[in-house]
């Protein structure tokens, strides 16, 4: 009892996880065929030629796809968005991915009919949050009719599918296409073959795309695999969120490498070197006995870690003018 109940528990935290983030469904259309140009209810398509689009006597077909949250209730209530084809052919309808290269095109033959329909039709894509119920897809096939110079939708068939089974890929670029058949609710003789994908949308990250992350010109960039931020120069943190010019000053001494951080600074120190300012040195002296640009303040520093004064100033660190020197010396 306690393992089943744990087994639920991890489940219903991954698909928390997973409903709080947003994805991408690809939808790739590859065969419509209605052998008998009929609809569910069995009858014709079009009983009048003059309501026929083709004038040819097949059905002037049309797709409606609605995404849907589960379970399924109002079939007209897409909650996840919904595509509409508009008109792509007849009874029998061979789709060609319009974004495919030329070549790959031209490598596609239909079948000996005259009846085949060619259709030049773009990946379909959905972008929603994740529910936590799950998804479905429902499909409604249409027969376009012009009616008085009307246009008005006839049902053909309908088709429903959950999809539950979907993987979620980390990208599109890593997403594998799984085939889906979609058959009529109703025992007709229509079928829709298509290719189906589920992924992390754009700046979305991680197992379950709960990671976002969206580049920002100035302060990070994204890693592509985890969607961690990687913080440019000059910013720090989790978020690389301050903008403070904390560094301008260079507080860090000894070579030190300066990094904003929130609303003051970080010194990485180079080897040897400690401290808030790496103003420990390897021999444990702290800055104000180690010659830098802090306590030599009018002179420059030698190799040998001796301050060397500029014209006018004298003392260890040149910290006093030589006017002020013979000015006591005359008193």
């Amino acid at each position: 009892m306690v393992q089943w109940l744990m087994i639920i528990l991890v489940y219903d935290f991954a698909i928390l996880q997973l409903s709080l983030s947003e994805v991408t469904l690809s939808l790739r259309l590859l065969h419509y065929k209605n052998p008998n140009g009929l609809t569910y209810e069995n009858h014709p398509c079009d009983t009048k030629l003059e309501h026929d689009i083709n004038r040819d006597g097949r059905c002037d077909t049309a797709i409606l796809f609605c995404l849907v949250r589960l379970p399924f209730q109002n079939p007209h209530n897409c909650t996840l968005g919904d595509h509409f084809t508009g008109f792509v052919g007849g009874n029998d309808i061979q789709f060609i991915d319009i974004d495919k290269k030329q070549e790959d095109r031209s490598a596609i033959q239909p079948r000996s009919s005259s009846f085949v329909s060619l259709w030049y039709q773009p990946i379909i894509h959905f972008r929603f949050k994740y529910p936590k119920t799950g998804i479905g897809l429902i499909v409604e096939v249409l027969d376009i009719d012009d009616v008085n110079n009307r246009t008005i939708h006839d049902s053909i068939d309908f088709y429903g599918r959950t999809l539950l089974d979907l993987k979620i890929y980390k990208s599109a670029e890593t997403a594998e296409m799984q085939r889906i058949y979609l058959r009529s609710l109703f025992g007709a003789y229509t079928n829709l073959t298509a290719d189906i994908s589920l992924y992390c949308s754009p700046n979305y990250y991680g197992n379950n795309c709960e990671m976002v992350c969206i580049p920002n010109e100035q302060r990070y960039d994204c890693d592509l695999i985890t969607g961690q931020k990687i913080c440019k120069n000059g910013y720090f943190g989790a978020d690389c969120l301050s903008d403070v010019p904390a560094c301008e000053e260079e507080p860090c001494l000894n070579n030190g490498t300066c990094v904003v951080y929130l609303q003051s600074y970080l010194c990485r120190c180079s080897k040897g070197y400690s401290g808030r300012t790496c103003e420990i040195g390897p021999t444990g002296k702290s800055a104000e006995q180690i010659c830098n640009r802090i306590n030599c303040v009018h002179g420059d520093c030698s190799e040998n870690g001796k301050c060397i004064c500029h014209d006018g100033w004298t003392l260890e660190y040149c910290n006093q003018s030589s006017l002020m020197g013979i000015f006591y010396l005359l008193l």
